[in-house]
């Protein structure tokens, strides 16, 4: 069993797709926004896109999963330069690696980790 896909509610689709691909340089692999989902394709795992269902699939909470990149400092210093938000500065974990939380454009927040 593998992970396949994580499902992201956004406040506005056009403009949640522009965050992914402007501010964190992922490309749409399917759907759209008129089709009322966009998909990006990581390695194995796809990212959708997808508008929020009050009550159901909210914005504006913390997603759960974590982006692992390969130099997380220059990832956040870049990301930081495009206007992304996050809750602190890079830090090194107990278990080893180094952490910090970003914010989308919907409110989200999710991990970004180096191991």
């Amino acid at each position: 069993m593998k992970l396949a896909a994580i499902r992201i509610p956004c406040q506005n689709l056009k403009d949640a797709q522009a965050f992914y691909v402007d501010k964190l340089g992922l490309n749409p692999a399917f759907g759209s926004p008129s089709e009322g989902f966009v998909g990006m394709q990581l390695q194995n795992v796809q990212l959708i896109l997808e508008p929020q269902e009050q009550g159901e699939f909210e914005c504006g909470r913390y997603l759960g999963f974590s982006l692992a990149v390969e130099d997380i400092n220059t990832f956040y210093s870049e990301a930081c330069a495009r206007g992304v938000l996050f809750s602190n500065k890079p830090e090194k974990q107990s278990w080893g690696g180094i952490m910090t939380h970003m914010y989308d454009n919907s409110g989200n927040i999710f991990s970004v980790i180096e191991v």
